[in-house]
């Protein structure tokens, strides 16, 4: 298993974010490791397209997350390594397995308004509209 350190890694998140060609948003995707998840406390890597590239940070997290988040990805080491390796597509498989979790910090209103509507439905995530 991928220890949170190998797969919390800046310059490896932000090499495969930037070959993936990532459209600029307004609010960030969060990476977190389900140990840190579930102990509410550790490191979330942060990362958000801009017109320069990814932009991709490590941050404290104590259980709660900077108003600039607007989804999180839970997952453990191995899956998250096989997103580093395979990219954003691994994504929607890993949900599917149960091995990666995503949770959505806004509104579909607020993700459509922050710019990352696209990269939900890229996810075969869905919203019940109400």
């Amino acid at each position: 298993m991928e220890t949170a350190v190998e797969v919390l890694d800046c310059t490896a998140w932000k090499a495969m974010l930037d070959r993936e060609g990532l459209a600029a948003a307004e609010a960030s995707v969060g990476v977190l490791t389900k140990d840190d998840f579930s102990a509410r406390s550790g490191r979330v890597l942060v990362w958000r397209g801009t017109a320069c590239g990814a932009s991709v940070a490590l941050r404290d997290f104590r259980g709660d997350f900077d108003a600039d988040v607007a989804m999180l990805l839970v997952a453990d080491g191995d899956a998250l390594a096989a997103v580093l390796e395979q990219g954003l597509a691994e994504v929607p498989q890993l949900v599917r397995r149960g091995r990666l979790h995503p949770y959505m910090l806004r509104s579909l209103d607020g993700l459509e308004a922050a710019g990352l509507a696209d990269f939900v439905e890229d996810f075969g995530l869905v919203f019940p509209r109400h």
